[in-house]
């Protein structure tokens, strides 16, 4: 055991699981009737704004949030808040640029999945199936970056070695995902999200407290190295050039994810997105500044990790009482549950929906379609396992690498594929692979950092863009009742 618990810790930690199944089991209970494929993807599109922000919340705050983060704020210090401060307006820009569109769209296409949209948007088979394998391919990197989080949890609070705690980890996880699918997903997102947000604010509180207060800490880190006082951090880890590409990261990777996207899929009416961005912005607004603060104490705390990952949970260990910690140390666990269970339903619905269904003469019976769930589920997370297996020093960089690459993929075309009639089939797949490609062109060729210092994500949306409107112009015009069904206002 890397950091001393007790039986308070363990009783309360268990007890957080089996809520967590709990939540699980009453959702499938409260299931609707319906088409089981409506029912397990979009949760019978009957999801309320509160849920609805709450799941999103969970969904978007994952492992890397609540261990990844912590982690670079441990060894890069306050140049953490410059690098995140982003991300406090991406919950605008994917509400604001997405969320009632693809809500209304949804309904009114039928569209279960991600793909669905784009697919039904062109009538192209060609389209959802390229979505669905770049979808599952940058998924599986999030996805492991979840179980190594998980794991590292479990091992540095329990004393469960790594290699056991990923495969309790992912076993448990995906139970309740191919139990009661979306719904069950969205109830036990808004429990984990609350959780998330109590376990922030008393880590940090204590933290700050068990350190001396703020003065304490900033002079515990200048004695340490006066480079973690810094806006650029130690050995320049957050350039100029850095720090102003993840401004223009954060919204726009945020709003570029299709789990996130799958949300508004699932809304009970798209005027209630409005409640839930208000909902959304007050939860991040509150939690990101402090887990960077975490981070940073932990520094003082407990300066020597056995891995960077660990920051959280040893914070946690070091500042609050024992009889607290097993409920704080549910803050985490349930960040990454919650992220965890949503990819997996997303890579799944690919496989299922855009690979098998609607590629059929006819529809899957609701028996197929049950064997089809839960055999790619399970396929989806044995094949991540793998990989967790040998995990990397710091898990943030796979959850960047992961994030910006959907939305370099994803997020032009989608954007123009639901506001501009003139976005035709080349326009689309020319932006869906020149956005995959150049981005991951990029990080083969300069890592991090590409041209300028800029993250390779910003060139590669530009590319993207650049490709689908250059795409559109030399392809062929959509038919005018394809295009009547998505636009209102179009005249044919």
């Amino acid at each position: 055991m890397l950091y001393e618990t007790g039986p308070a810790v363990w009783g309360t930690f268990l007890a957080y699981l089996l809520a967590t199944f709990f939540f699980a089991w009453l959702a499938q209970r409260k299931a609707r009737g319906g088409a089981y494929m409506e029912e397990f993807f979009v949760g019978g599109r009957s999801i309320g704004p509160w849920v609805l922000g709450l799941t999103w919340i969970a969904t978007s705050a994952s492992g890397g949030s609540f261990i990844g983060v912590p982690a670079l704020a441990h060894t890069n210090g306050y140049s953490m808040l410059l690098w995140i401060a982003g991300y406090v307006i991406s919950v605008l820009v994917g509400f604001g640029l997405l969320g009632q569109r693809i809500a209304y769209v949804g309904r009114k296409t039928g569209a279960l999945t991600f793909p669905d949209l784009l697919r039904d948007r062109y009538d192209s088979p060609m389209i959802g199936g390229v979505s669905g394998v770049a979808l599952i391919i940058l998924y599986t990197g999030y996805i492991v970056a979840q179980y190594v989080a998980g794991a590292r949890v479990i091992e540095a609070v329990l004393g469960v070695p790594y290699l056991w705690g990923v495969l309790g980890f992912a076993v448990t996880v995906t139970l309740y995902t191919t139990y009661g699918g979306f719904r069950a997903v969205a109830w036990t997102d808004a429990f984990q999200a609350v959780v998330m947000l109590i376990g922030v604010l008393i880590t940090v509180t204590f933290a700050i407290s068990k350190a001396g207060g703020l003065e304490a800490i900033r002079a515990g880190l200048e004695q340490q190295d006066p480079a973690l006082l810094s806006p650029m951090g130690p050995s320049n880890f957050l350039p100029i050039a850095a720090a102003i590409s993840f401004f223009f990261i954060w919204p726009f990777a945020g709003a570029g994810q299709p789990s996130l996207m799958t949300r508004y899929l699932a809304a009970d009416n798209p005027a209630g997105l409005n409640r839930a961005l208000v909902l959304v912005a007050f939860y991040v607004i509150l939690t990101y500044p402090a887990i960077i603060l975490i981070g940073v104490t932990g520094r003082v705390l407990v300066p020597d990790l056995v891995a960077p990952d660990h920051a959280m949970p040893a914070t946690i260990m070091a500042a609050v009482p024992s009889w607290l910690a097993g409920l704080v140390l549910a803050g985490p666990m349930a960040a990454i549950m919650s992220t965890l269970s949503s990819f997996l339903l997303v890579s799944s619905s690919a496989i299922v929906r855009d690979m098998v269904e609607r590629n059929r003469k006819e529809s899957l019976t609701e028996k197929q379609a049950k064997r089809w769930t839960l055999g790619s589920t399970i396929g989806v997370a044995a094949v991540c396992l793998v990989f967790a297996l040998r995990p990397p020093d710091f898990l943030q960089y796979i959850v960047v690498f992961s994030g910006t690459g959907l939305a370099a993929t994803f997020l032009t075309p989608t954007c123009l594929s639901l506001y501009w009639p003139g976005m035709n089939k080349t326009g689309c797949m020319a932006g869906i692979l020149g956005g995959f490609t150049t981005f991951l062109a990029q990080y083969l060729a300069f890592g991090t950092r590409s041209f300028l210092d800029f993250d390779p994500f910003v060139w590669s949306l530009l590319f993207s863009l650049l490709f689908c409107i250059v795409g559109s112009l030399l392809g062929q015009r959509d038919d005018a009742e394809i295009l009547v069904r998505y636009f209102d206002d179009y005249k044919a």
